[in-house]
């Protein structure tokens, strides 16, 4: 999952020079100016998004060839400008070297008229990591950078049920110096995201370029380029040649995991209902109402995260992998989804967030994960996890710690209950507490939902296209979730009383336990594990165990005091994967039906695909990692149920798929 930044050297213009490439990354002939009348002007964005102003919420661009941002940051200052334009701008751009931090910085010097977005972009701005980092920004703007091969990186998306893309910008380096760039199978990929409007624009005129893209299916015509460029390309698509997402490469007969493809679906009233307002529930009714959604959000108890989100301290670490497969990438991606998201709401809405960092201890990460330290160098950037020694470990905690650690860097603590407050105060978002769901119903383009209201004795039956359940483990009542194979762990946090030493921690230290800084005169130190889920009361001898765990993290055994102040009960959901459930609930009845041969051959090929709820979706079974997934799961769900671009790779949603369970049960032969 790691990455090489770019390797640049810089001309006395203060242009950044690529040595990989051995070219400068922007006309030496005013950049700004070449930026405009390419892409900006070329594509006739001002127009169009006037004329589409009243017909479609959101506008989406692609680019190949980020670089320093400079095209995106002069569309995002068009974009905040302009008053007569959709709700929403999606920007996607795929870069292979992405600059350095660093990098960035200095190029942006040349550009005060982009101050602002300069300013914004190098807030969020990751400069490791392979996959989509998705950044959230004003203006209803949403940037996906794609870091890794573009080919590869456009080929992992979920394109057949993402919005197409109504505008391309092609501004990688020059067919003769970067090839790879300028394919003809990575037309025919462009292509396929396109629609019958979408236009596309490139400085390049080489001939291979056109005969690429007319074989693709686009109309290419010169048009007088920039400065002492004579000609730029635009294309649009053919008339002959409609743009389509089906994928072609595989017959009907012999579709990869067809069960994973999910149907179509469009709500006809931007309207929905989420039920539990935990992490799950709130972070995703936040991301709805971003869209411009008016979500209802119920839940049975008299405030929201009364569950096991609920802690007064919840720390943001990354789950770790040893192997980088598509868990690997989602924990990753939805940790520094999370961190960004707690940036932002921390500056807009003074959510409690201590990006403090968190250090791992190394014993426990090699009980608990069985990594070596050489499998997490080799899969993680340095800006997300690095080894320390105990000294260094020591320094960066304020205390003398027991052993070397890994510091996470990024990582934090956060006060749950200001993060859910902040996702429920927005306008578009209506919570209701004490009223249990106690049924859900499928009807005629819409499903029902019985709630109760205890206080009153009163049943009501509310209805609703789209319904996300995100009630933990309680989402078994539920018919359409009672084979879900979801488990129920009980875990025990304890309070202690600060001390005079104490008040010198100033990390997230995590061991057997996990020990917070002090946080109104007392520390956090989380949580026991138990399947034994016969009472909820509190018990003596778990909190003497988070005790005597916790004081191990610590060179001084007396550091944390012996007494504990308060104590807290909570049941965490997992699955039985240790991976999320999010996505479109499946029909049972009819999916085992279709695939059933799978009992008599797992490798039996089909040509239908899976058979979905449309509109009834699912985001639970996060477990200890919930701080960390539940942001980008929330946001993945409303990217899906909007159809917006996906921020996650197809192959993990299908690792997070609802349906796993049932072709796994299946091929295992289990009914």
């Amino acid at each position: 999952m790691k990455i090489k930044n770019a390797s640049l050297s810089w001309l006395d213009s203060g242009l950044p020079y690529s040595s990989r490439y051995e070219d400068v990354y922007y006309s030496r002939d005013d950049e700004l100016a070449e930026s405009q009348h390419v892409f900006i002007e070329g594509n006739n964005l001002l127009q169009r998004w006037a004329d589409s102003a009243d017909a479609i919420q959101a506008f989406s661009i692609a680019e190949l060839g980020f670089g320093s941002g400079l095209n995106f940051m002069q569309v995002a200052k068009l974009w905040s400008e302009t008053s007569q334009r959709p709700s929403r701008l999606n920007y996607l751009a795929f870069e292979k070297h992405p600059l350095s931090n660093a990098q960035l910085q200095k190029i942006h010097q040349r550009w005060p008229e982009l101050a602002a977005q300069s300013h914004e972009l190098q807030q969020y701005y990751p400069e490791h990591s392979a996959g989509c980092h998705r950044l959230c920004l004003n203006h209803n703007i949403t940037l996906d950078l794609y870091y890794g091969d573009a080919f590869q990186q456009l080929e992992s998306r979920y394109a057949e049920i993402s919005a197409t893309i109504d505008c391309w910008f092609l501004d990688g380096f020059s067919p003769r110096l970067n090839p790879a760039l300028w394919e003809p199978r990575l037309f025919q990929l462009i292509a396929k995201t396109c629609n019958q409007n979408t236009t596309l624009s490139t400085y390049s005129v080489a001939g291979t370029v056109r005969h690429a893209l007319t074989a693709a299916g686009f109309a290419v015509e010169k048009l007088p380029g920039h400065g002492k460029k004579r000609h730029m390309l635009h294309a649009s698509r053919a008339t002959s040649s409609v743009a389509s997402n089906t994928d072609s490469k595989f017959p009907d007969a012999i579709k990869p995991e067809p069960w994973f493809e999910l149907p179509g679906f469009t709500a006809r009233h931007r309207k929905a209902v989420v039920i539990g307002a935990g992490l799950a529930g709130c972070s995703t009714a936040y991301s709805l109402a971003q869209r411009g959604w008016q979500v209802t959000v119920f839940d049975s108890a008299d405030r929201p995260v009364a569950g096991a989100s609920g802690n007064n301290q919840l720390a943001l670490r990354c789950r770790f992998f040893k192997t980088p497969g598509s868990p690997a990438q989602f924990f990753l991606h939805s940790f520094l989804f999370a961190s960004r998201q707690f940036h932002k709401l921390r500056e807009e809405a003074g959510v409690e967030w201590h990006d403090c960092g968190v250090l791992q201890l190394n014993s426990a990460m090699n009980k608990r994960n069985a990594i070596r330290a050489e499998d997490l160098a080799a899969l993680y950037a340095e800006q997300i996890v690095r080894p320390l020694s105990l000294a260094e470990a020591s320094e960066k905690a304020g205390v003398p710690l027991s052993e070397s650690a890994w510091h996470i860097p990024t990582g934090g603590w956060i006060n749950p209950e200001s993060l859910c407050q902040a996702y429920l105060s927005h306008p578009n978002i209506a919570l209701v507490l004490s009223s249990p769901v106690t049924a859900i119903e499928a009807g005629k383009n819409t499903w029902s939902l019985g709630t109760r209201d205890p206080g009153l004795n009163k049943s009501e039956l509310i209805r609703s296209e789209v319904v996300i359940i995100a009630n933990s483990y309680a989402a078994q009542q539920f018919a359409q979730c009672r084979e879900l194979p979801l488990l129920s762990v009980r875990g025990q946090i304890t309070e202690l009383q600060g001390s005079r030493k104490s008040r010198c921690l100033k990390t997230v230290v995590s061991g057997e336990r996990t020990v917070f800084p002090l946080k109104q005169e007392s520390h956090v130190v989380s949580a026991s594990y138990s399947s034994d889920n016969s009472d909820s009361s509190s018990r003596a001898e778990e909190n003497l165990n988070n005790l005597r765990l916790a004081a191990d993290n610590f060179a001084d055994s007396a550091f944390l005091g012996s007494e504990a102040v308060a104590d807290r009960v909570s049941q965490r959901c997992n699955s039985i994967d240790h991976l999320p459930v999010v996505g479109m609930l499946a029909d049972t009845i009819a999916m085992r039906d279709t695939y059933a041969q799978l009992g008599k051959n797992a490798n039996a090929a089909f040509q239908n695909n899976g058979s979905y709820l449309p509109g009834l979706y699912i985001n639970v079974g996060h477990g200890s990692n919930g701080l960390a997934s539940c942001p980008l799961s929330g946001e993945f769900l409303a990217a899906l149920i909007n159809g917006d671009n996906l921020p996650l790779s197809k192959s993990m949603i299908n690792s997070i798929s609802p349906a796993r369970f049932l072709i796994r049960d299946l091929k295992k032969q289990k009914r």
